[in-house]
């Protein structure tokens, strides 16, 4: 989903996330380790094995 909220209404909302969102989820991982699912980003895709160990010398 692509939003942009800019001026004071993008800083409030900015204000609001950082501080009861963000403490409130850390807090609750440090109780519970676990317990909260953070964004990872996708699976990486394979390269070439002759690629990773060719070492070329001038």
């Amino acid at each position: 989903m692509n939003v942009y909220i800019g001026g004071r209404m993008g800083a409030a909302l900015k204000e609001v996330t950082c501080k009861f969102v963000v403490p409130k989820r850390i807090r609750r991982e440090a109780r519970k380790p676990g317990s909260i699912g953070w964004p990872k980003g996708g699976p990486r895709p394979e390269r070439p094995t002759s690629a990773s160990q060719e070492v070329t010398s001038p």
